[in-house]
């Protein structure tokens, strides 16, 4: 016998099981996995703290942990359960898919949906009711197309418009109305005022 085949464990199950998460730690990233079906005489065992599989961890990082009730695959090299790493992302009846729409899609516990849709070309997020989105880039942003905004708007800072500026509504400058604002020093009567200085 070789030394590869005196390395493969005799129960090739033990190399790979289905669990359930039962606890996550933040930091260090670990979870604990209950594994086994009692359903079928196995008795259920359960893993010391183990990694999850992050997706990447080089350059760029990825971070999404696990949920306590979310079924995962450990994969456990040479069958030793305590190096075992969880794999994440198994749907089941209790933590059905999110959508049945052939779009990308990610909802989160709160209710948060972001979505791309190829199809209509369409990218959408929303939040739940109190949500907060906050984007920060010294170097600037830079929007193309149309835009419109629902709601009031606070801009703290010079503004600069190339081109012109409706509003169905006044204008206030400093407390002087541009509709409702009248001129001292003039006669009434059919003649008007020189332009503004």
């Amino acid at each position: 016998m070789s030394s590869n085949e005196e390395d493969i464990p005799a129960d090739l199950s033990a190399l790979i099981r289905f669990g359930t998460v039962i606890e996550v730690t933040l930091s260090p990233p670990r979870c604990r996995v209950r594994f086994g079906d009692p359903d079928d005489g196995d008795d259920d065992g359960e893993t010391p703290p183990i990694r999850w599989l992050a997706g990447r961890a080089g350059k760029t990082r990825r971070w999404s942990p696990p949920s306590v009730g979310e079924e995962v695959l450990l994969l456990a090299p040479d069958g030793q359960i305590g190096n075992a790493v969880a794999l994440t992302g198994l749907s089941n009846d209790e933590n059905p898919p999110p959508s049945e729409e052939d779009v990308e899609l990610i909802r989160f516990d709160d209710g948060a949906i972001i979505s791309y849709d190829a199809a209509a070309h369409a990218l959408t997020a929303m939040l739940p009711a109190g949500g907060t989105v906050a984007i920060e880039a010294d170097g600037g942003i830079s929007i193309k197309g149309p835009v419109t905004i629902e709601g009031a708007v606070s801009i703290e800072g010079n503004v600069t418009i190339e081109g012109g500026a409706s509003a169905t509504d006044d204008f206030t400058a400093d407390g002087i109305s541009l509709k409702n604002h009248r001129h001292g020093n003039v006669q009434a009567g059919a003649a008007k005022t020189g332009m503004p200085e």
